[in-house]
């Protein structure tokens, strides 16, 4: 193995522990997916109904109850719920 494999090899491994050993937002993987992209699109005033309707196949509405249903179970920061407050009020 030369230095340049070596170091592609490091550079993986680091990459698969920083994943493996990441904080999750909820323990549920869909749940995280759903609050990621929400987070996401917060700075923007919120995802859009097509950006929704193609990444969960549910229109806004729903995606806004379901964001709602699973934040109480999540770790999110107090920054990050602000935010998802803002971008997305919650319907109920």
């Amino acid at each position: 193995m030369n230095s340049r494999e070596y170091r592609q090899w490091r550079q993986r491994r680091r990459a698969a522990w920083l994943e493996a050993n990441r904080k999750r937002k909820h323990p549920d993987t869909e749940a995280e997916r759903l609050i990621e992209f929400a987070n996401m699109w917060a700075p923007y005033g919120g995802a859009t109904e097509e950006e929704i309707l193609v990444n969960f196949g549910m229109t806004k509405r729903r995606f806004i109850e379901k964001l709602w249903q699973v934040i109480p179970e999540s770790n999110c920061a107090d920054e990050e719920m602000h935010s998802l407050t803002i971008a997305y009020p919650n319907l109920s």
